[in-house]
């Protein structure tokens, strides 16, 4: 049956949805943090090399090592976090702890995309014998040959030699044994790495909206996690509810709101600046969206003052009313779980 194929979901919450949606799949391979989702050039785990057909199979346990030479790879930490790997670079995982991974960034170059972190969450990257526990949504680089700790978007606290100090977005600490200071940089520099991670998270938001799409229509239960996707051949972050802004600003949907992808997507080309003003609520890539009553059959009143009308159930008025200028999206059968 081909929608097995579309379940190895991560955590207890994910795995009893794709059980749900596919009873007796071979949905129990689980994404968990550590595993490797994309590899381009000479990607090695442990001295071994990695190629395409071992993505989403291999996993980094405590202690192993990934290595770069000339390439780049793509690992999943908790549901909404990836960790990308520069070229000529390696990392050590530390703990593969579902809601405490750790890792550690050994050698070169290594950047962080964190589009959601639950508050009760630790998230963790160890630089020089120095800690770095990421805080918040967003856009992280670590450089251990230069001692760099960056937030491009987000905040962290930075732990060395028993001295603390928190920084913001455009705020680096260099670790040379002195005494922590945080000093600004340009975020708006895109590096080699940047730009990877930006074409990288790109993908990753259209796998999840592919993913949501073929959840939604075939109705069911879902959870937030990991979910295998065979025509893009790698995992994507599902949110169990809402949609959520990528700092690099792409939208990943739960399948509930993944109805609102087209007119996301149209109104803003793609995507939506770092750390700007986002729809109905959302700043700085996060958020929930504002409900307005629904008035008859369908969803009614559209798009409305920069907010969304939810309809967590559609029938047959489709999208009705209110939209840009009045004109709005009109429905035919309107979509139905």
């Amino acid at each position: 049956m081909r929608t097995q194929w579309w379940f190895r979901s991560v955590g207890v919450t994910g795995l009893a949805s794709a059980l749900l949606l596919v009873p007796g799949a071979w949905a129990a391979q689980l994404a968990v943090p550590g595993t490797v989702n994309y590899v381009q050039g000479q990607v090695s785990l442990d001295g071994s090399n990695l190629n395409n057909d071992q993505v989403g199979h291999s996993k980094l346990q405590p202690d192993q090592m990934l290595s770069t030479g000339q390439g780049k790879a793509e690992v999943l930490l908790s549901p909404g976090v990836f960790l990308r790997l520069g070229d000529d670079s390696q990392i050590r995982m530390v703990s593969n702890d579902l809601v405490d991974p750790r890792v550690d960034v050994v050698h070169g170059e290594a950047m962080v995309e964190v589009d959601y972190l639950p508050k009760q969450a630790g998230l963790d990257v160890t630089e020089r014998g120095a800690d770095a526990s990421l805080l918040k949504d967003g856009l992280y680089k670590f450089n251990a040959d230069e001692g760099q700790i960056a937030v491009i978007d987000g905040k962290a606290a930075v732990t060395d030699n028993g001295e603390s100090k928190k920084i913001g977005k455009g705020k680096e600490i260099v670790l040379s044994g002195a005494p922590l200071k945080p000093v600004k940089f340009d975020r708006k520099a895109e590096d080699n790495l940047y730009q990877w991670s930006n074409v990288r998270a790109q993908y990753l938001a259209q796998a999840n909206q592919s993913t949501a799409q073929n959840i939604y229509m075939m109705g069911g239960g879902w959870g937030m996690g990991w979910y295998w996707n065979p025509y893009f051949d790698m995992y994507s972050w599902l949110p169990g509810d809402g949609f959520f802004w990528s700092p690099f600003g792409y939208p990943f949907f739960s399948p509930a709101y993944v109805m609102y992808a087209p007119a996301v997507t149209r109104f803003y080309g793609g995507a939506r600046p770092i750390a700007g003003r986002g729809i109905g609520g959302f700043r700085g890539g996060r958020g929930s969206l504002p409900a307005r009553p629904i008035a008859g059959p369908g969803l009614r009143g559209g798009f409305a003052r920069g907010g969304f009308a939810a309809a967590p159930r559609m029938g047959g008025g489709g999208f009705h009313g209110g939209g840009f200028g009045g004109g709005g999206f009109h429905g035919g059968g309107g979509f139905r779980r």
